[in-house]
């Protein structure tokens, strides 16, 4: 270590090493300071010695990994070699790697899962659109940058280190964690850098590999064993989010999705489906209101439409719909252009919160006679008056009866 921290201070082109960052199993990483415009940058020294007859392999690598501008990939501004050493000049961000930011061990919520997935596999499938492999896909090679977005980092650094004098398995022991079968065997290809990913998402959600053991047992492993089941792990996890990741870890790097960025795109999709069921709330009742009442003086009163429900209406209280699934187009296919899978991923029935259109009842009438009243039509009533005026009948028999009264008394 003494001698690593030797370096603060060297100047290495037109930079000065001020800080050691980190270290790993490739290179060294340190803060380094333009001599001239005192901006910051980040210096990864490699750990390996280049030949003379390398210098031209690792210049037009550097080339190559130069030319990638992308939001989420770290961008490398110059590079050289110090007496042997290769060293690359990148943008420096601020905040840390993801695995600085969530340590080993430590599962992630879903939802960052998927953003951090998403923004990854647009670097990867950007990348891969270049005809450029990574090759070397871990939490370690993901950085934050000011805004808190992940910056893939370390494009090529492992195809640059292999092509040298470094052939230390040890050092790389971490890395051999996230390789795919077809890269342990020298054939690496764009399905190997989802195969990676997918190692890197089974591990943010249950917060450790699906293979554990020596350098010599994980290579095996990755070539001939099965991840455990995620549902052991994680019970509550979506089986459509398992299946998703399956795929990436399939050990047929043809029976994995068309590209990094479909796999993406289908955990997103399948991590919708974390409520499996939908109730059809209860109906809501209004807040007491004074009675209406009409004309005559009976109360109105107002209820909401009856929508009965059992086998005569067709209801049976919640149909049920099934959710959408995994687009066809997104699914590794196999020669004949038929989905690889003979059954379809199996997802969770969703209630529906709406009935069918028909079997919805005719509404009852808005307006209904009060509880237990009489439906017959009350008798008319004659209004009354203030002052009563004298009728014809009452005024003839007045009269007569007066007159009997005078006749009586003659």
């Amino acid at each position: 270590m003494a001698a690593r921290a030797s370096r603060i201070g060297q100047q290495l082109g037109h930079y000065q090493l001020a800080q050691l960052l980190g270290t790993g199993g490739f290179a060294e990483v340190y803060l380094g300071e333009h001599v001239h415009l005192h901006t910051q940058v980040a210096m990864k020294l490699l750990h390996t010695q280049i030949a003379d007859d390398d210098r031209e392999n690792f210049k037009h690598e550097a080339q190559t990994i130069a030319r990638l501008l992308h939001p989420h990939i770290v961008r490398v501004l110059d590079f050289g070699v110090e007496g042997n050493t290769p060293y690359l000049v990148m943008d420096y961000a601020p905040n840390g790697t993801l695995r600085h930011r969530h340590p080993r061990g430590t599962p992630l919520p879903l939802a960052t899962v998927i953003s951090y997935t998403k923004q990854v596999a647009e670097a990867l499938q950007y990348a891969h659109d270049q005809r450029l492999i990574h090759r070397d896909v871990k939490p370690e090679n993901m950085l934050l940058g000011r805004n808190q977005e992940v910056l893939l980092s370390d494009f090529g650094i492992a195809l640059v280190t292999q092509s040298s004098q470094y052939q230390s398995t040890q050092n790389i022991a971490g890395t051999i964690a996230y390789m795919a079968p077809e890269q342990i065997q020298a054939h690496p290809r764009p399905a190997s850098d989802q195969y990676s990913l997918g190692i890197i998402v089974y591990e943010w959600l249950s917060g450790q590999r699906p293979f554990q053991g020596s350098y010599t047992e994980i290579a095996v492993k990755h070539s001939v064993a099965h991840p455990p089941p995620l549902h052991d792990l994680l019970p509550a996890l979506p089986s459509a989010v398992e299946q998703v990741v399956m795929i990436a870890l399939n050990k047929d790097p043809h029976q994995r999705f068309a590209n990094v960025r479909a796999f993406a795109q289908a955990l997103e999709q399948a991590s919708q489906q974390l409520s499996t069921t939908f109730i059809r709330p209860p109906v809501t009742p209004q807040p007491s209101i004074a009675p209406m009442t009409s004309l005559s003086g009976r109360p109105v009163i107002s209820t909401p439409p009856v929508l009965p429900i059992g086998p005569a209406s067709g209801i049976s209280g919640m149909s049920t719909m099934t959710p959408p699934q995994i687009p066809a187009n997104i699914l590794p296919q196999n020669s004949s252009g038929s989905d690889v899978h003979s059954t379809p991923l199996q997802h969770p029935q969703v209630a529906s919160p709406y009935f069918p259109p028909t079997a919805m009842p005719t509404p009852a009438p808005s307006y209904l006679p009060p509880p237990n009243a009489s439906t017959a039509v009350p008798p008319y009533v004659r209004p009354q008056h203030s002052q009563r005026s004298i009728s014809r009948r009452t005024f003839v028999i007045g009269t007569v009866g007066l007159a009997a009264a005078s006749s009586a008394a003659t």
